[in-house]
């Protein structure tokens, strides 16, 4: 985030928080606050241009984020020195009974030697520990912190947070340091950058040209005087080889892309209406889950549901047993259609029918 100064700006639904060089636009670091942790927002403290505090308000323990941005290995040690001394004292000014989380780029690699404790998890992108990353370690560990961006087990994709210019080398340098007593609170960490966006991007606009447009005499006459109007152009100057055909190739898909267009990507036709809600309700699913704070609530739904299933698998064991296959048919199908509403799980019902149906097999056999 390279803004200059320090402040607050509206940028669509979202507040970013800014907090950059007074002058120059370089290093910056800051916060984004959605519409729903705005009324939660409790304060703002602008360090540096590489250090920033934000305070937010929750149920129990009120949540001091601390983001930085750090030098990177090229710099000296003094810099380096200098970095960790005022984020010493961010971190010291924070509350004393906050919940402390610390995340940026600290331009750190942390590896899995395994002599650091608790403070390092076991799935760390790289294999040996770096010297800006010992740095981060000794802050955390001499505070009793745990690098969280460490202790979850994901693909390289979504630990890796830097890609080199030539997109042969990733690396894990951004990190999120919480506190030790808190840090069963974060259920996971990964990155959500885009490491081959310019790649994805240049294979979206290299798209087949609607060709079958031509075969209309006014989409070609329109095609034909829009290409002579741009060679026109870019030909007007003594060029090279090189740029002569830069400029007519420039020209032929700019020509065709205003008046042609692109072919329709034909969509799969096994992934209908139907699959794109399920894997909506599903998606909406999984970020309630993230996103809960009633946990005990859902436990306590979870055993109501589960006791009630049990005495219903019981109430079908007794009528397996009995051989009644009337009523344990009426029963099963009263239960099916319970389970079709969603008041089953998957796994009780297919103990009812694994269980329960073969004993009145054997029942129905012993009685012809």
């Amino acid at each position: 985030m390279q803004w200059a100064g320090q402040g607050q700006r509206r940028v669509g639904p979202c507040d970013i928080y800014y907090s950059g060089h007074i002058k120059e636009r370089m290093f910056g670091v800051g916060f984004v606050v959605g519409e729903r942790l705005r009324r939660r927002l409790l304060s703002f403290t602008a360090v540096n241009e590489l250090l920033a505090t934000i305070r937010i308000k929750a149920r129990f323990f009120n949540i001091s984020l601390i983001c930085a941005h750090a030098p990177t290995e090229e710099k000296d040690d003094v810099t380096k020195d200098a970095f960790y001394e005022c984020l010493e004292r961010t971190y010291e000014r924070c509350p004393r009974h906050d919940v402390k989380i610390v995340l940026g780029d600290f331009n750190a690699r942390v590896g899995k030697e395994g002599i650091f404790g608790t403070t390092v998890g076991k799935f760390s992108l790289h294999e040996e520990t770096s010297p800006n990353g010992l740095r981060l370690i000794d802050f955390a560990g001499a505070r009793n912190m745990v690098i969280c961006s460490t202790r979850f087990q994901h693909k390289k994709i979504l630990q890796a947070t830097w890609l080199s210019p030539d997109r042969k080398t990733t690396n894990q340098i951004d990190h999120v340091v919480i506190d030790g007593r808190h840090v069963s609170s974060v259920l996971d960490v990964r990155a959500r950058t885009r490491l081959c966006a310019v790649k994805n991007a240049r294979q979206q606009t290299q798209g087949r040209f609607d060709v079958e447009k031509l075969q209309s005499q006014q989409t070609a006459e329109r095609f034909s005087t829009r290409l002579a109007l741009l060679l026109s152009e870019s030909t007007r100057q003594q060029l090279g080889i090189r740029e002569l055909w830069n400029g007519i190739s420039n020209s032929l898909r700019t020509a065709a892309t205003e008046t042609i267009g692109f072919r329709k990507v034909q969509k799969n036709s096994g992934y209908d209406e139907e699959c794109r809600v399920a894997a909506e309700r599903k998606q909406a699913a999984y970020l309630a889950t993230l996103r809960s704070t009633t946990t005990r609530a859902g436990w306590d739904r979870y055993r109501e549901l589960r006791r009630e299933a049990r005495r219903e698998y019981e109430e079908l064991d007794k009528l397996a047993d009995r051989g009644n296959a009337r009523k344990f048919c009426e029963k099963m199908r009263w239960v099916t259609e319970g389970f079709k509403t969603g008041e089953y799980t998957q796994s009780f019902f297919y103990a009812i029918i694994g269980s329960a149906t073969n004993r009145v097999k054997k029942k129905s056999r012993k009685n012809c």
